[in-house]
């Protein structure tokens, strides 16, 4: 009977440690992978959401480079997206080809010289704080 309530007791313990673990991973996961990147979008092109202006899905941006509008871009892109995707500046070392080709895509004929990169922002197009992750 004893044996029984151990082997019970561990096989709990064992799914409750390995359920924090695979909580505790995805986000990290799937942070590091992609961003949500502002301001750089050709119009028609955005990803989803601009809550201040009251756009709530894809393609709905109404000009190049409005304010709010995101595309998802390789991590630790953002900031030079548009530079990087006109050959201007190197992608940083690991990002995938695939995923930048596709940004690339939506920013494609950026029409304004002045536009390098963009911001950070959550899924409503609201700027992110130094501290939140994405």
């Amino acid at each position: 009977m004893k044996n029984k309530a151990n082997n019970t007791l561990g096989a709990a313990l064992a799914t409750s440690v390995l359920a924090t673990a695979l909580m505790s991973v995805s986000p990290v996961a799937s942070a590091a992978k992609s961003e949500r990147c502002a301001d750089v979008v050709k119009g028609g092109k955005n990803t989803c959401a601009v809550k201040s202006l009251g756009i709530s899905c894809q393609g709905n941006a109404a000009e190049d480079n409005m304010p709010g509008a995101w595309i998802k871009v390789p991590a630790g892109t953002c900031g030079n997206i548009v530079a990087i995707c006109a050959g201007e500046v190197e992608a940083p070392e690991g990002t995938k080809e695939k995923k930048l080709a596709k940004a690339c895509k939506k920013i494609a004929e950026q029409t304004d010289e002045s536009v390098t990169g963009g911001r950070l922002v959550d899924r409503y197009g609201e700027p992110l704080e130094a501290t939140e992750e994405s």
